[in-house]
């Protein structure tokens, strides 16, 4: 794929879980005071869905987050010590170190 495909699913993927999250919240401040008919009721049964879906949302953003920390972590630890083990490889920054 390409960088501007990448970005174009980028944004669908976004608008998607924004339009799932948002419809969800209005759907539980709107209906959390309605006239429950029992044990079948429809609205209970969306209400709980709606509860589902945001749990599930913000256990995968978290997820995600955490997996973002890690990488870092491990980028700057490996950079680290690339960095201090590189400094004189070749025999030419040998010579040039030399020469001064």
């Amino acid at each position: 794929m390409t960088n501007s495909k990448k970005r174009v699913v980028s944004w669908i993927v976004l608008i998607v879980f924004s339009f799932v999250i948002f419809g969800s919240s209005c759907f539980i401040i709107t209906h959390a005071d309605h006239d429950c008919t029992g044990e079948d009721c429809s609205v209970c049964m969306e209400l709980a869905e709606c509860h589902n879906a945001l749990n599930a949302l913000g256990t995968a953003f978290i997820g995600g987050v955490n997996l973002a920390v890690a990488m870092l972590i491990l980028a700057v630890t490996a950079s680290s010590f690339t960095k201090t083990k590189t400094e004189h490889t070749t025999l030419i920054s040998l010579k040039a170190e030399l020469l001064n």
